[in-house]
């Protein structure tokens, strides 16, 4: 009895012990920040982002997702990260001046 008690202990020890590890955050590219969007037009973003090894001419973004700590009001520009993202789908001006949503960011250290 005791030798089976044994056994099943060690199996649920196990397969407590053997948990996966939380998969790593994989970026889709690096950019830059360049800055504040000083363009004043109706369809402009606020900040503007240069995506390296995407095809993306003039990019433009609005906010970062809050748990990114970074503060965009104290950051000095340029501001090299790594991003995932997307297109807005929403009205015409989300087209017509390229603005991205960015999902994950993460500095470059």
């Amino acid at each position: 009895m005791f030798r089976y008690l044994m056994v099943i202990s060690l199996l649920l020890c196990s397969a407590i012990a053997c948990r996966k590890a939380a998969p790593r955050l994989v970026y889709m590219n690096t950019a830059t920040i360049t800055g504040p969007n000083l363009s004043m037009t109706a369809c402009g973003a606020a900040y503007r982002i240069i995506i390296h090894g995407s095809s993306e001419v003039g990019a433009q973004f609005n906010i970062l997702p809050s748990v990114s700590g970074i503060d965009l009001a104290t950051v000095t520009f340029p501001l090299e990260v790594k991003i995932n993202w997307h297109h807005n789908i929403g009205s015409s001006c989300d087209t017509l001046v390229n603005i991205i949503t960015i999902d994950n960011v993460a500095l470059i250290p």
